[in-house]
């Protein structure tokens, strides 16, 4: 039998296309999809876990979270991360790099730090530990030995891009003296210039 097609032309019933009618106990794609999704309704909203995640952070966590975390951190830094800057000077160096960020008195990156080291710029030069490939700055601490400056590794490239006011891993980042954070400044240089030098 032969019957009009969509656009006027004739074709065979063998060629036409029937939509085979619902199974019995098959609700489709679009009622799995509804189903889904009021699944989902019943969680928490999102924006409630991050407030929450931020009230923790802020917090502090627990000390053993916290301890926990930094060891974990240490544990994944490169092999030339020496002299690796211990838990309790990581944060105040992080208090420190982040009131710097706010008084724009801090280089990030290597280019930028290595500029201004040679321009003749002075502070503490915070490394990240765990940037790789080694390649990318393992000449930094002896750019840093030259102009007599002082510099440690901090675990994470993550936590130092963030304490530099970041959204991105920063390797490493020129930390600036200023009147306005001179105390904790001071502080951080002292702790820094007194870790052991590797060989």
């Amino acid at each position: 039998m032969v019957k009009q097609g969509p656009n006027g032309t004739e074709e065979p019933d063998s060629q036409r296309h029937h939509a085979a009618p619902p199974r019995p106990g098959n609700t489709g794609l679009r009622d799995q999809g509804t189903s889904v999704q009021q699944s989902n309704m019943a969680k928490t909203p999102k924006k409630q876990k991050t407030e929450e995640k931020e009230e923790h952070e802020e917090s502090g966590g627990n000390k053993e979270d916290r301890e926990r975390a930094y060891e974990v951190l240490a544990t994944r830094v490169n092999p030339i991360a020496s002299p690796l800057a211990a838990r309790k000077l990581t944060k105040k160096l992080y208090k420190t790099v982040k009131k710097a960020s706010k008084d724009k008195n801090i280089r990030k990156g290597i280019r930028d730090v290595q500029k201004f080291i040679k321009k003749g710029e002075r502070g503490i030069v915070l490394i990240a530990g765990d940037t790789t490939p080694i390649e990318v700055y393992c000449h930094l601490p002896v750019v840093c030995e030259d102009a007599k400056i002082p510099y440690c590794y901090v675990p994470a490239k993550q936590d130092l891009g963030e304490a530099a006011g970041s959204k991105r891993p920063t390797c490493c980042v020129l930390l600036k003296p200023n009147e306005s954070y001179q105390t904790s400044y001071d502080e951080c240089l002292t702790d820094v210039s007194t870790l052991p030098r590797p060989i």
